[in-house]
């Protein structure tokens, strides 16, 4: 029967926790302690990002969430180095399995993973598979450039605080995280600060690069990111296997020699190439769409999948 008023005091940010302040006569301190920890443990229950799938933006001066669908792509369907999942997986397993293991020997069970390679050859599709297979039991946040160089380690200490493990995707850090000697490291001591945050957490953050060399050296190192994984350019075998998944189910698909398209491919080929690909033989085919060998060989030979700047210079009145 203590009387306690409590009073709440909203944030403009979302990230920004609101002030809750309990007003109670002396002798029901304790009883109002009580209640605020109640309250607190409760709102963590009920907070209506936890489980789910959030893009982490910047709006004026703070960072807003926004609830997100992720795209259904499975393993199956991305062809990349072995390497790569078990590098993932390992990060995975830290934050969500041995925590406890980890962290009760002073060991750290938060975990860093950095994807590196060219252009279209299969970073985001890691990430966004990844995150469908955790979604529900972590909370998965996209955090979007301005966000994470301005207010990444705001970003992470709420993270903290949404209960469970949680995935961080961090793409294309290279646009705002770059090295301090070439005098463009904007967003270096926010990333540095910021995963220097809780060793203990369980937060495993997902990061990817088209060039690892742009990133300041204290960034890319053991107890950041403890793992750098490359995902280059698929070789033949695995460009056939892409083509297959993607031709899979098209008209004429099932009829397609996939390892001869591939024996013809540029040695730099990507796997949004191939994609490309693909898509002019579907939209050029006379007949309903249907692909064939000869239609994937005839677009691999006319190099129109690779957009390209005109060479020669305009003439302007």
């Amino acid at each position: 029967g203590a009387g306690v008023v409590l009073g709440i005091e909203a944030r403009d940010s979302t990230l920004s926790d609101a002030e809750v302040t309990a007003y109670t006569t002396p002798e029901h301190r304790h009883s109002a302690r009580d209640l605020l920890d109640r309250l607190f443990t409760r709102a963590e229950q009920l907070n209506p990002y936890r489980g789910k799938a959030v893009r982490a933006t910047y709006v004026r001066g703070g960072v807003a969430l926004t609830v997100i669908d992720l795209p259904a792509v499975t393993r199956d369907a991305v062809i990349v180095p072995a390497e790569v999942w078990a590098e993932v997986d390992l990060g995975v397993t830290a934050v969500r399995d041995r925590h406890q293991l980890l962290n009760a020997h002073g060991l750290g069970s938060r975990r860093g993973v950095l994807l590196v390679g060219p252009p279209g050859t299969g970073k985001s599709a890691v990430s966004a598979v990844i995150a469908g297979e955790v979604l529900g039991e972590f909370t998965v946040i996209y955090v979007e450039a301005q966000a994470g160089a301005e207010l990444l380690t705001a970003v992470v200490e709420q993270a903290q605080k949404l209960g469970g493990p949680v995935l961080l995707v961090l793409e294309d850090v290279d646009l705002w995280c770059r090295d301090r000697a070439r005098g463009a490291g904007g967003g270096l001591s926010v990333l540095l600060q910021a995963m220097d945050i809780a060793s203990d957490a369980r937060i495993l953050t997902l990061a990817s690069t088209n060039d690892a060399a742009t990133l300041d050296k204290a960034a890319v190192r053991t107890g950041r990111f403890d793992s750098i994984v490359e995902v280059g350019y698929p070789d033949r075998d695995a460009a056939a296997r892409i083509l297959m998944a993607l031709v899979a189910g098209l008209p004429g698909g099932a009829h397609v020699n996939c390892d001869a398209v591939a024996a013809v491919l540029p040695a730099e080929t990507t796997g949004s190439d191939l994609r490309e690909i693909v898509r002019r033989a579907v939209l050029t085919a006379g007949d309903g769409g249907q692909v064939t060998t000869d239609s994937l060989l005839n677009e691999v030979k006319g190099g129109r999948y690779q957009a390209e700047l005109p060479s020669g210079a305009g003439a302007y009145l």
